[in-house]
Formats: structure tokens, C-alpha cells, sequence
């Protein structure tokens, strides 16, 4: 964090005073106190042709860019010698000598009282993680001040302390609706259903996101140059699996922002993070980045994927310890740095068991009515498998829910039936139980509630789960004599990736 933009004329702290009565003024310290671990460098810009800094403490030169340290700027008439002595970046302590009556015109000498003074100390940047605001520094002189006075002990140097960005949220910038997708679905079976997401990362304040002139007064000196950037940490993928992420997509006050490096990015089990960089930004208005993601079909042969959550995770970057082993700034992975604060997860896409979930919202067995249904394995198709666009065959038991109703309304006691070489109710099931691919199996909810061991009458919903993509039923209500009503089987998005509780999430249709 630093307590004001270097590319401002005017930021820093500001330190002023004035001669109240004439006197001589000894040479004294006047010790600033940070609340924490300063990350900025100390006074090198003066150097030789070799690097090699002029006229420095020992100890306060890390390899920090020579053009944006810790400095002291527009000193004038009382504190025109004001210099920098010692830095104490772990202790977050700045020692400042203020040089009396040297150059004021000799030692012993009076200034007069109407000689006032100021400077500003500059580059302060300061880790700010455990703090809260208001971020108060303190001041005072070392015991050898000779008529110096503080007017003040203490002062804000950080009014606020906030997030640099928010967690990764699925959806779009309110600047546009495109979308790639609500959500990337894989089925066990290594068939892709959900190919796309998109999400998106808000500015956590104005000033959080930076390009690199706006980080510091001169990057061209930068030892490794970056500005802000976002880097997108992937799990949950696996071998066989590969997402694109395609150019970010942002906009602001400023316009259409450049994006740097080259996209789109791919990531892959075993290459699992991209990074953007902030190339152009607004420090006073807040900024959207929106990723699309979207998931190539896997090969069809392989292993079978395990069931499982695809993740993301954002933290600001480069990611770096405050302090280097000499217990000084280190630019080595980058300057400025950034603590690791993963936000997230966010699910953005699931690796499920391939299912078809039916929904029949009526059906009766009573008075002499009964209800028919039917369930097609359509996994055997004349289209030529998977690799030409058709469906992947399968098999596999089914399973029956009967939710019936009440006499007075209370929630029912489920009753399921799973089909199995002992129980196989109605026609088109193999020796197993199982509803074999290009098969269809018809069965009356009469049978089925005989299988489960149930008597009496039935009404109410039932849902059918069958262990393949692909299934499609039929039903009908019917005396077989004179009456017979189609009810509708409304086909379910697979809960585990659209999840019923959430508007618009597992919508029911009629089609699959």
C-alpha cells in the first residue's frame, strides 16, 4: 500500500513548521512510526555509472527501482537540509535529521523568527494486512532536540483499507450481456455438457488497480516491471481436460482497455493459473473484468473422470513476502508485491455422473385408473457415436421415486424402486435389471408400486433417474376403457450443475 499516487504532484506526507521566537536550533531526529512493515526502498537515487549508490546509509539500498524510493522532496528554508538517516522496514520507523542552523547561517547563530519550512517524505509504502483504518502514524524528536516542539504526535496516513478486488462472481459486466455459458458440465463418462461461464472480478476501491506508471514515477528503471495483475488459479480439472480462457473482456471511464500478453490462454490439470495485467486504469472509478471460460470436449477414450467441483480462485499479484531475507523490500518476483489472498472458490462447472432425471408432475392408481410409462435408452442413435455428434451408449439400472400424496397433506414417506435382476416390473429390461442402450422399458405405476411391496392407491409425482444421458420418457392416464390422458415427463438440468434452489437453475422441460 502506498499513502499516495507517486504520479501526483503533492502526495506524501507532509511536514511543516515555523520559528515561533528567534533562536539556534541543534542538529535533532525527528522519528516517524508506521504501523507496520514498510515495503518501499531508501534513499538511492543518487548512484554511479556502476549502480552503485552515492551518499546512502549502508543497509538502505535493496534492489528496489532507483527512480521510486523513500524519499524526501521540496524541502525549504527551516528544513532545507532535511535527510533521510536510517529506514527500519520490519519496525515500519523512519528516522528524518533535521539539521538545525547548518546552512541557516552557522552554528550558534539565531534564525529568525520569521523563517517557516517544509518537506514532504514520498514513496511510503506500507503492508497493510492485520490493519484496520483509520492507519495512524506517530511522531517525535529524539531526547536531543534543542527548541524544536511537536505541534502534533500523531497523524492519518491511511483513511481507508480495503480489498483490491472482490471474489469471482458467475455472470456479465453490466456493460454488456454476452455470455458464454452458466456453466461448464463433464460427465464421468467423458461426454461435455455445459461448455461455457462467465464471471467476473470487480475493483475493490477507485485506486486498487493500477497500470505500471501509475504504480510508480518511473518504470523504464524498474529491476522487473509489472503493473497490477489478477492471477486465476484453476482445480478440479483433470488429465484430459483443457479450458480456454479467452481475452478478459473490460471497459471503463477510460474505454475499451488494452489487455496485454497473448490470448486466449488454455489451462490444463497440470497448467492451472493465467495472469492478466492491468495495462490502463482509472484511479477514480471502480472497474469490471469479465472472463469467458469455455471447456473443448475431452477425447472419448481414456479413463473415466471422477465426480467433482471445477474451481476458480483470484488473488492480486505478483505474490511476495514483504520483506526479503536480508529483512529489506525484495523486487525479485516483481515491485510492487502482493500478499497471497486466494478469494473464492467459485464453481463454475462439475464433473457428474451421466444421468437423465424425468419428472412426472401427476399420476394415478386408483378407481380402476392407472398410469402407463414408458423410458427410451436413446444412447443407440444413427449418428455415428460421439466423435460424429451422436450419443455415447450406455446402460443401466432405473430408478423409480413415488412421492404420493396425503389425507392430510403432510409430507409423504418416498418410496423408491430400483430395477435389478430381482426386480424387474413391467417389459424391455435385460436379465440384470438394466435398461440397455437403444431399448425402451414400459411398466404400469400399478407394477411398480407391487415391487415395492405397496398396496392400495396412489396419487402424485414421481421422478425417474436413469444412469445415462440421453433418456426420454412418455406417460398416460387411463381406465383402458373408455378414458386415457397423456401427462407430461418434464426432463430435469442435472442437479449437481444446476441446482434446483436457484432461480433458473434446474429448469424442467420437455426436452433433454
Amino acid at each position: 500500500m502506498q499513502t499516495g499516487d507517486p504520479t501526483s504532484t503533492g502526495s506524501g506526507l507532509l511536514i511543516s513548521g515555523a520559528i515561533v521566537a528567534s533562536s539556534p536550533l541543534t542538529t535533532t531526529t525527528l522519528v516517524i512510526d508506521y504501523p507496520g512493515i514498510l515495503t518501499s526502498s531508501g534513499p538511492c537515487q543518487n548512484r554511479a555509472a556502476d549502480g552503485t549508490p552515492i551518499g546512502a546509509p549502508p543497509g538502505t539500498c535493496p534492489s528496489i527501482p532507483a527512480a521510486d524510493p523513500l524519499r524526501i522532496e521540496g524541502a525549504t528554508g527551516l528544513f532545507a537540509g532535511a535527510t533521510i538517516s536510517s529506514i527500519n522496514y520490519g519496525t515500519g520507523v523512519v528516522e528524518i535529521t533535521l539539521g538545525g542552523t547548518r546552512g541557516l547561517g552557522g552554528a550558534g547563530v539565531d534564525i529568525p523568527a520569521t523563517l517557516s519550512g517544509s518537506f514532504r517524505l514520498v514513496g511510503a509504502r506500507l503492508d497493510v494486512n492485520g490493519l484496520t483504518a483509520p492507519v495512524t502514524a506517530t511522531f517525535s524528536l529524539s531526547s536531543t532536540a534543542n527548541n524544536y516542539i511537536l505541534s502534533t504526535t500523531s497523524g492519518t496516513v491511511i483513511n481507508a483499507v480495503g480489498a483490491g478486488m472482490t471474489a469471482p462472481v458467475i455472470g456479465t459486466r453490466t456493460s454488456t450481456t454476452a455470455s458464454v455459458g452458466q456453466g461448464i458440465t463433464v460427465f464421468t463418462n467423458r461426454n461435455l455438457g455445459g461448455a461455457g461461464v462467465s464471471f467476473t472480478i470487480t475493483e475493490g476501491f477507485a485506486s486498487a488497480f493500477r497500470s505500471s506508471a501509475q504504480l510508480t514515477t518511473d518504470p523504464s528503471t524498474r529491476t522487473t516491471p509489472n503493473s497490477t495483475q489478477v492471477r486465476l488459479t484453476f482445480t478440479g480439472l483433470q488429465t484430459g481436460m483443457t479450458l480456454t480462457v479467452a481475452t478478459p473482456n473490460v471497459t471503463s471511464t477510460l474505454g475499451t482497455l488494452p489487455t496485454a500478453g497473448t490470448w486466449p490462454k488454455n489451462v490444463t490439470a497440470t497448467s492451472t493459473t493465467v495472469t492478466f495485467n492491468i495495462t490502463t486504469s482509472s484511479l477514480t472509478a471502480t472497474e469490471t473484468i469479465q472472463f469467458d471460460v469455455t471447456m473443448a470436449a475431452p477425447s472419448t477414450t481414456g479413463a473415466a473422470f471422477t465426480t467433482g467441483a471445477i474451481q476458480v480462485t483470484a488473488t492480486m499479484f505478483p505474490v511476495g513476502a514483504a520483506l526479503g531475507n536480508s529483512l529489506q523490500p525484495d523486487s525479485t518476483a516483481g515491485y510492487p508485491q502482493f500478499a497471497q489472498a486466494d478469494l473464492g472458490p467459485l464453481t463454475i462447472g462439475n464433473v457428474i455422473s451421466p444421468t437423465t432425471v424425468m419428472l412426472i408432475p401427476y399420476a394415478v392408481a386408483d378407481l380402476g385408473f392407472d398410469t402407463g410409462i414408458a423410458v427410451a435408452n436413446t444412447t443407440a442413435d444413427p449418428f455415428g457415436g460421439a466423435a460424429s455428434g451422436g450419443a455415447t451408449a450406455a446402460s443401466g439400472p432405473v430408478t423409480v421415486s413415488l412421492y404420493g400424496r396425503t389425507a392430510t397433506g403432510a409430507t409423504p414417506t418416498v418410496v423408491a424402486v430400483t430395477t435389478s435382476a430381482t426386480v424387474r416390473p413391467g417389459a424391455g429390461l435385460d436379465s440384470s435389471g438394466n435398461l440397455n442402450s437403444g431399448s425402451t422399458w414400459t411398466v404400469l405405476l400399478s407394477e411398480l408400486r407391487t415391487a415395492a411391496g405397496q398396496t392400495g392407491s396412489f396419487t402424485g409425482y414421481i421422478f425417474i433417474q436413469a444412469p445415462f444421458i440421453d433418456a426420454h420418457g412418455a406417460s398416460f392416464i387411463s381406465d383402458f376403457r373408455s378414458f386415457t390422458s397423456a401427462s407430461p415427463v418434464l426432463v430435469l438440468a442435472p442437479p449437481a450443475s444446476a441446482s434446483r434452489s436457484n432461480p433458473g437453475g434446474g429448469v424442467e422441460t420437455l426436452g433433454n
